[in-house]
């Protein structure tokens, strides 16, 4: 470690590293700082499309082939290690006390097979330690065990002081998260965030867990290209939820463990501080028999962790010499698993931000003023969609009719970001993606989106009539599948939207994928289809 640098970056997950390799790359001295060391645990392993699709656009963009190598879960076996799962199912399960899972009430997602990613389920403590090893090949200087205990912001540098002593760097970099002594002494971090979720949860690994298809009968499967297992599920009830995310099924995995965690709504469920965490874990499961059945019998390897209430948020994330990364900003709730999406982002735009800053030697506030833009809507779109999700647990015809909106917010933001890769793929040309810097957030010009937004405004509006008591529960859903049904917009040949049977989509098949495009092309309103598939579609695998 020497006595100064160019960026100082504390906290080596997954932001600090890839960032630091990025700006190495760019000829920047760079020192990592990290409190702990690696390799060790970290939650975060369930990818959607749209992580693989940003770190693959992050890796391309610029030249970094490591940060590439997770976003295709061959690569990741090829490179990185052989524990790791896939992701080729978003599944469902929504269960009601003291009584068997039904089919009926079951949700799946299939995603479509691309040529140039394969999402996956991350054994993070691998994940982490080799993007850090590999920061190491782009010049940055690591050092760990060293947990920064002041930083001081000053007109010319920054001063950053650790445990083992103090080093200067002309910008410091915040990526240490939660416990982020920056944020706490600029008086950035809220007290009391303002997010309306209010969760907490309860997670550990485990060995021995056999796949929910083999435990339900064969009419209870979806019936689609891919197993439940096959992805991440996810057990659904009244107040909270639960994931299951394999290591083992991907055939070239030699990984037997699993993750789960228990999410609950901090009002349905108060901490019971009379029981340990894993005898809540039980007790809580115990409400749902084939929930009890599946995990019931799974082997912890680590101890159970039990947390307060997830949800922080910070008033700002930048200024003179300074930025903090997205999860140092703030965090709502893994449903939906957005966090690694969210971290890329803002990988892509803060790495941009600190090369332009250094190339005109300017580190004046408002250059990162894009930054805090940036996870403002991340952090706000999170809490729209997780906190509504929460209010929506409570009957099976509002999660049905919440789920079905849930797809409208995933495929088209997906496929708007996956048109600047088809696009740089047919062109050659890597300015495809300066685009998306152009906006607070990367899709916030796609043509879907004020019919997007107003759709889910609208059917938010009738949750909040719900849990206000104006509206039952049956006639919500009602309201919210009538919204779905009207809106021309969307592809109802694709998926029929609107239609309380329609709970599965099955991307596997090219016939269904086929239908989204023939739509696309052909029947779309003319806004979407000049401004959502004008591109040429690669040979697909």
């Amino acid at each position: 470690m020497k006595e100064t640098y160019d960026v100082i970056i504390g906290g080596s997950g997954i932001a600090g590293s890839a960032t630091a390799m990025i700006l190495g790359k760019n000829d920047l001295d760079v020192l990592l700082v990290e409190a702990k060391t690696h390799p060790r645990f970290a939650i975060g392993e369930g990818m959607l499309p749209l992580t693989a699709v940003w770190m693959w656009i992050v890796g391309e963009y610029f030249e970094i082939p490591e940060i590439q190598h997770v976003s295709d879960a061959n690569k990741i076996v090829d490179n990185i290690t052989q524990s790791c799962g896939v992701k080729h199912s978003v599944g469902f399960a929504y269960h009601e006390a003291d009584q068997p899972f039904t089919g009926e009430h079951a949700h799946q997602l299939v995603p479509p097979e691309m040529p140039f990613y394969k999402e996956s389920h991350l054994m993070r403590e691998h994940i982490d330690h080799y993007l850090v090893e590999s920061a190491a090949d782009y010049g940055v200087d690591y050092v760990d065990e060293m947990p920064i205990t002041d930083v001081e912001i000053n007109d010319d540098d920054v001063t950053v002081t650790t445990t083992q002593g103090t080093t200067t760097a002309a910008f410091f970099l915040d990526a240490t998260g939660g416990n982020s002594v920056l944020a706490e002494k600029m008086g950035y971090r809220d007290e009391t965030p303002e997010i309306e979720a209010d969760t907490r949860a309860i997670f550990t690994h485990v060995e021995g867990l056999e796949p929910f298809d083999d435990l339900i009968d064969e009419k209870d499967h979806p019936g689609q290209t891919n197993r439940l297992h096959d992805g991440t599920l996810h057990h659904v009830f009244e107040g909270g939820w639960i994931w299951v995310i394999p290591f083992d099924n991907f055939e070239r995995s030699t990984e037997t463990k699993a993750s789960i965690g228990l999410m609950l709504d901090r009002e349905v469920y108060p901490r019971d501080e009379t029981l340990t965490a894993k005898e809540e874990f039980y007790e809580i499961i115990g409400a749902y028999p084939d929930i009890e059945r599946h995990l019931g019998s799974v082997e912890p390897v680590m101890p159970w962790i039990r947390t307060g209430r997830l949800q922080r948020s910070a008033s700002k994330s930048s200024g003179h010499r300074h930025m903090l990364t997205n999860h140092t900003y703030g965090f709502v709730d893994p449903l939906y698993s957005q966090g690694m999406v969210h971290t890329f982002e803002s990988v892509f735009r803060s790495a941009n931000l600190l090369l332009d800053a250094f190339a005109e030697d300017d580190f004046a506030a408002e250059r990162f003023t894009p930054i805090d833009d940036l996870h403002r809507r991340q952090l706000e779109t999170a809490d729209f969609l997780v906190s509504n999700a929460y209010k929506a647990t409570g009957e099976f015809d509002l999660w049905n009719a919440w789920t079905q909106l849930i797809l409208v917010e995933s495929i088209f933001p997906d496929l708007y970001i996956q048109r600047y890769c088809l696009k740089y793929l047919s062109s050659g040309d890597v300015t495809e993606f300066d685009q998306l810097l152009g906006v607070p957030r990367p899709g916030d010009d796609a043509p879907f989106i004020p019919e997007k937004d107003a759709l889910l405004e609208r059917c938010a509006d009738v949750l909040d009539r719900h849990v206000e008591g104006e509206l039952s529960a049956e006639k919500a859903a009602q309201v919210m599948f009538e919204e779905m049904r009207q809106a021309e917009w969307l592809p109802h040949n694709f998926y029929e939207w609107g239609n309380t049977e329609a709970r599965h989509i099955d991307g596997g098949d090219p016939a269904v994928t086929g239908a989204l495009l023939t739509w696309g092309q052909t029947e779309a309103p003319a806004h979407i289809q000049e401004g959502l598939f004008d591109f040429e579609l690669p040979e697909m695998s």
